[in-house]
């Protein structure tokens, strides 16, 4: 989950070289820094500087103007797209292959980061939730940290973890998770009948998103075919035990709101005597399911 040392080295230059040139525009520093200097400078030093860019990112811009140390055309867009930054406070809650999730405080947008030369676990540990608060980046299309990452000591209880995870497949859901910056809404929305299948995926999660489930239905009535196709699913492998259970173990049966409605031994004579009972339009709500399968 981390950038390769080449561009880690690379991150870290460029930014130096910026941080060098907010300085200069803002003193915040006592002496100037070459960016040599400010590339080994203390973590707390580099946040002073690192805090003021990020409450004046119009230096961003007025840096590739200047151009002050020559960079190249691509190492300019580089750092000119760091404007599209987020900076606050995120749950980090979970390390995959490819990046960490980060996902915004009050179940927000998960982001995908890349670590620069540590990976996150070996800065902030295995066990995860952990809030930790930085500023993430885009950089040549993925997202990384800015370097300078601080966590809190706070221990979750089983029941807000699960909270914080259950917040973090919901906003996957909606989102997936963001692997690039500039975020956008009307980009990565998910389809409502994705949405409709995480609500329905588990027990779990139709008992958590029940009255979710059915806004979506009410905004959206054509949603009503998905509904009963998921649920004819969940009751099937209901049915399936009890009539094996039974005795019975073969034969189509005909599902419509959680209720058998019709049997025979092949499919199309199932679906037929489900059409013969069923009201016109509910018909394409039955769910027709084989035992023996």
């Amino acid at each position: 989950m981390k950038v390769s040392p080449e561009d880690a080295d690379q991150y870290y230059e460029l930014s130096s070289r910026l941080l060098s040139y907010v300085n200069q525009k803002l003193n915040i520093l006592p002496d100037t820094y070459a960016p040599k200097d400010i590339r080994a400078m203390n973590t707390e030093d580099r946040a002073k500087l690192r805090n003021a860019l990020w409450e004046n990112v119009h230096l961003i811009d007025s840096f590739v103007d200047e151009n002050p140390f020559t960079l190249s055309a691509e190492e300019l867009e580089i750092i000119s797209n760091w404007k599209h930054f987020t900076r606050g406070r995120f749950f980090l809650v979970k390390y995959l292959k490819n990046y960490a999730v980060f996902m915004e405080e009050g179940g927000g947008i998960p982001y995908g980061v890349c670590a620069l030369l540590q990976d996150f676990a070996s800065i902030v540990g295995k066990r995860l939730p952990v809030v930790v608060e930085t500023v993430l980046l885009p950089f040549k299309g993925r997202i990384i940290y800015d370097g300078i990452l601080a966590s809190y000591s706070i221990y979750f209880g089983s029941g807000i973890r699960g909270s914080i995870i259950d917040s973090y497949n919901q906003a996957k859901a909606k989102y997936g998770i963001v692997t690039s910056l500039p975020f956008s809404f009307e980009s990565k929305q998910q389809s409502d009948e994705d949405l409709l299948r995480f609500y329905m995926k588990n027990q779990k999660n139709r008992d958590q998103y029940w009255n979710e489930i059915w806004d979506l239905i009410e905004k959206k009535p054509a949603l009503q075919l998905l509904f009963h196709q998921e649920m004819g699913t969940v009751n099937a492998r209901t049915y399936k035990k009890r009539l094996r259970d039974t005795g019975i173990d073969n034969g189509w049966f005909a599902i419509l709101q959680g209720l058998i409605v019709a049997s025979g031994t092949t499919e199309a004579e199932t679906r037929k005597r489900a059409k013969e009972i069923v009201p016109f339009y509910k018909q394409k709500w039955v769910y027709i399911f084989n035992l023996g399968k």
